[in-house]
């Protein structure tokens, strides 16, 4: 149930339906205004309120720039320049303050510096000569502050690129290094790291290719050099198309995308490469197909309560929900996700806005049409992506972050998330329903206190399939295989123990209601007789399955799992408040323990023949030639076998 704003019933088609919709969603934001900023509430972030209120009103310049850019008019307009004029003059009470390393405030300079190349005539050139010098004198602080090494570098340079457009002064020698470390962040394949040691995640498409593909467009519409951007151009070009077609099928048909990393309380912005890709001209995927992600992504954006009851973006994602939230999120981070309105900037006669929508052509680089089912390996960040009519998962080999984020593991380190079903955060380390068990195997001692996933070392990919090892203690390994066969996954884990522990192994976590005030028995098939578990709604199911009987007798572990059912705390799930997990549950005794399990998640359905998902995978071992040994995974689906070096 969501609250009845305007906003919600816009049936965003068109580009006049997204203009009207970038007013309805911002117009509450008027009876927040005051001292610098926007005061949208008083939940903490890492940087002082000042700075939460004023990075909530900057974020917003993402959609009114491209707003104004685009023909139009924005309503409260003299407001925002007050705002700016005071924000950035030292002699003034509501003065932004000086910037120093590391500053939030640095990151909302891009988009002060975005407006000004989109909207000078608005934002630039009504000002009086002392406000342009005070302006200009604010932002150059990024030029002189040290930038950790990551996206952070793409606001310096946009904030050049408007300098040089307005004819101010450059610091050129900032910029070639901003320029050489954004280019020692690619890592091929379309994929840029966070920095060294850090993510790959949806930073790539709304932070690196979006910054990159406004900085090429600009240098192109206005017939005039944006420093070594002509140099880097063709580049950043192709990397985007390149990136575009394995992007796409992050994204599900009702236009929900897979949820994985850090900054998800941005929402839509995740859809704005595919808009940044229009701006630049780029015709990264059909006009029709890149229409469809952006329109449908918001779409179904609309369709979920994300509006608090003042008609505010809720910190969250699917629903406010701050157990989620990164500790840099204040109230008015959330409004990034307006990079997405970028297309508005586009007139009704450009190729984006002409297309009529088309479906997700997931195989873009062939042309091939959308099929029941799509898979493919990402070897750089170590990724396997699968989209299908039933949903679109992601399955990683894990990579935790360089700097130890809230619920990090949950973030970046569970064996799989899905768009439709999404994956749960933690409470607590105690209690197996605190925890994030969806998706992940958990061990522990007699203490109570679970381990997870979390640093994996010895990462490899093969085709439909990835591999990496990780130690939740000293004298303990577990190397963890993670294959895609049709709709089922299959997980191979060799567990070198030192010591006997208790271990839960989680499947996906399915919505426990479906927009009803009464709960609904959990129908399940699992029990003590059972190595398999199994959840079964009207509108979901889940299931997984233990396949370690099928291994040869010297792999076969010395007890059974058994399947149960677990129902998270409240909260936990970033888009169902309300979840339930099928698990298996066993025991590790000391020495080497091989266990298997195959893991599905789709439609609703009920108990038939072998239950939710039609048959699972089998798992079986042989010997090759040269003696080594090779896991054999094979499944009903088109027949098809993956085989995996043991």
């Amino acid at each position: 149930m969501q609250f009845d704003f305007p906003v919600y019933r816009n049936s965003l088609k068109t580009r006049a339906d997204l203009a009207r919709n970038l007013e309805e969603l911002l117009a509450p934001l008027t009876a927040h205004a005051g001292a610098g900023g926007y005061h949208l509430g008083t939940a903490s972030a890492l940087y002082p309120p000042k700075i939460a209120r004023m990075e909530g009103w900057c974020r917003c310049l993402w959609g009114i720039a491209p707003f104004i850019s685009g023909g139009r008019v924005w309503p409260g307009i003299d407001a925002l320049r007050t705002t700016l004029i005071r924000g950035v003059n030292p002699d003034d009470n509501d003065y932004w303050g000086d910037c120093g390393y590391r500053d939030q405030r640095l990151v909302e300079m891009a988009a002060i510096a975005f407006s000004l190349l989109l909207a000078p005539r608005v934002f630039w050139e009504p000002l009086d000569e002392q406000s342009k010098r005070n302006l200009y004198r604010w932002l150059s602080f990024i030029e002189t502050q040290e930038l950790p090494p990551m996206n952070w570098h793409f606001f310096r340079l946009i904030v050049q690129a408007a300098f040089r457009e307005l004819g101010l002064p450059v610091n050129e020698e900032a910029e070639q290094a901003s320029f050489a470390v954004v280019e020692s962040c690619y890592r091929g394949d379309g994929w840029y790291q966070d920095g060294e040691g850090g993510s790959f995640d949806l930073y790539n498409p709304m932070g690196f290719h979006f910054y990159s593909l406004i900085l090429i467009a600009l240098a192109e519409h206005r017939k005039r050099t944006v420093s070594s951007i002509d140099r880097v151009a063709d580049r950043f070009r192709e990397r985007a198309k390149t990136f575009a077609a394995s992007f796409a099928m992050w994204f599900y048909h009702d236009g929900s995308i897979i949820p994985y990393g850090r900054s998800l309380t941005y929402r839509f912005a995740e859809s704005a490469f595919f808009s940044a890709c229009a701006f630049a001209g780029i015709e990264a995927l059909p006009w029709g197909v890149m229409k469809g992600i952006v329109l449908r992504n918001l779409r179904r954006w609309f369709s979920r309560p994300i509006l608090d009851a003042g008609g505010i973006l809720s910190v969250g994602y699917a629903y406010p929900n701050l157990i989620m939230a990164d500790a840099y999120n204040s109230p008015g981070s959330p409004y990034w996700a307006l990079k997405t309105y970028l297309i508005l900037a586009l007139k009704d006669d450009h190729p984006f806005w002409q297309a009529d929508e088309a479906p997700l052509s997931f195989d873009a680089r062939r042309g091939a049409e959308k099929a029941r089912y799509f898979c493919m390996t990402d070897k750089i960040p170590g990724f396997i992506i699968s989209n299908s009519v039933t949903d679109a998962q992601l399955l990683t080999a894990g990579r935790y972050p360089y700097f130890d984020m809230n619920h990090a593991a949950q973030k970046y380190c569970k064996f799989a998330y899905s768009a439709r079903f999404g994956f749960c955060v933690s409470h607590s380390n105690y209690n197996i329903e605190k925890t994030g068990c969806d998706s992940m195997l958990l061990l522990s001692e007699d203490d109570g206190y679970w381990r997870e996933r979390r640093e994996v070392t010895d990462q490899e990919a093969g085709e439909k399939w990835v591999k990496s090892r990780w130690q939740p203690w000293g004298d303990v390994s577990v190397t963890t295989v993670l294959a895609r066969i049709g709709d089922w996954h299959v997980r191979i884990h060799r567990i070198e123990s030192g010591r006997f522990l208790h271990a839960v192994e989680g499947g996906f976590s399915i919505p426990r209601y479906n927009d009803t005030d009464d709960a609904l028995p959990v129908r399940s098939a699992a029990g003590e007789a059972q190595s398999s578990a199994s959840i079964l709604f009207p509108w979901a199911a889940s299931r997984i399955a233990a396949l370690e009987e099928d291994l040869p007798d010297d792999m076969i572990p010395a007890s059974r799992r058994r399947g149960s059912v677990v129902i998270p705390a409240p909260n936990l799930n970033v888009i169902h408040p309300s979840v339930v997990v099928p698990v298996l549950q066993g025991t590790v005794e000391p020495g080497t323990t091989f266990w298997a399990s195959a893991v599905w998640a789709g439609n609703g359905t009920t108990m038939g023949n072998d239950e939710a998902g039609g048959c699972p995978p089998r798992v079986s071992v042989r010997t090759g030639g040269n003696g080594c040994r090779y896991f054999i995974i094979s499944g009903a689906f088109d027949n098809s076998a993956i085989e995996i070096p043991v």
